[in-house]
């Protein structure tokens, strides 16, 4: 079935080669972003496909192994006709997706996806989450979509503006700060730690991990160095986060505090405590300039104190 193209085509297609996207290699920063998109959504596949005349190139993909498919009865290209979220819960009974490539041989039978909207109001791709197996998804999930799907775009512009003319791959710029330092992160989503974990520990980083508050405590006292940082999700089973982070300075008073969460303004302690937050969803890059930023001020303080 042939789509009705949206009616800046010509412009949208100008504007998705400007950013030389296209056919590139695999690069972490896009490779994170389709992790936390599958974390969040709890799905087995996510995508960031980015949509040209004839077909849907995935930059960046979890769970699935094709690098392209046809553009036409494809859900992205459903996708970039919308303004928001496009959600598909039973595409073989969708008369619109039961010839789909992904449906027919890869047995998709859930997708959501939001476009990849670029400065100009140009669809140029979209951020998608899949599934073999019936889904829903949450309010709280459709939202991090969303910020997720920004946080490409801005990648995107970012690259443009940073060098229009360069076809070296963009890598984020690296934190500054002591990355010898040691961090304890703590968060009960086992995905979702091993994957900061992972990104702190490429930048030098030295990472205890722990599920809990009391694991946690439990690493920090067998810990013969020094923990600089705290970073840990507020929500946590049993130990809470406030509550862990305050039996750790009680012992290490040193020990520097970050926290992660989705649900910071729910939690009226912070505000008393004054205490670094990072609201969920983020990327790793994001983390990695918060830890920096945080060991920073704790040596502005020591050094002005």
């Amino acid at each position: 079935m042939k789509l009705p193209l949206l009616e800046n085509e010509d412009s949208r297609l100008e504007s998705l080669r400007s950013f030389r996207i296209l056919e590139t290699p695999c690069e972490q920063e896009f490779d994170d972003i389709v992790h936390l998109a599958a974390i969040i959504c709890d799905t087995p596949i996510a995508v960031i496909a980015f949509i040209d005349e004839e077909k849907i190139w995935f930059k960046a993909k979890v769970g699935l192994d094709l690098d392209e498919v046809p553009r036409d009865d494809s859900f992205c290209a459903h996708a970039i006709l919308q303004s928001e979220i496009l959600a598909i819960s039973d595409p073989i009974s969708d008369e619109r997706f039961m010839s789909s490539f992904l449906v027919k041989q890869c047995g998709i039978q859930f997708y959501a996806g939001i476009p990849i909207i670029a400065t100009g109001n140009y669809h140029i791709g979209t951020l998608a989450v899949m599934d073999r197996l019936p889904h829903l998804m949450t309010e709280e999930q459709k939202g991090s979509l969303k910020v997720l799907a920004r946080h490409i775009v801005q990648d995107l512009e970012r690259r443009l503006t940073r060098d229009a003319r360069s076809s070296i791959p963009w890598i984020h710029p690296e934190p500054i700060g002591d990355r010898s330092a040691t961090v304890l992160i703590v968060d009960d989503n086992r995905d979702l730690r091993v994957l900061l974990q992972r990104a702190l520990e490429r930048h030098g980083f030295s990472v205890l991990a722990a599920a809990n508050g009391e694991k946690a405590l439990r690493l920090s006292e067998q810990h013969e160095g020094a923990i600089e940082i705290l970073v840990s999700d507020i929500l946590l089973p049993g130990l809470n986060g406030i509550e862990l982070s305050k039996r750790i300075r009680a012992a290490h008073s040193e020990t520097k505090v970050l926290f992660i969460s989705g649900f910071g303004d729910q939690v009226p302690e912070l505000s008393e405590l004054g205490t670094n937050i990072l609201e969920k969803p983020f990327l790793p890059s994001e983390l990695l300039n918060k830890v920096a930023d945080v060991l920073s001020q704790g040596k502005a303080a020591t050094s002005t104190g």
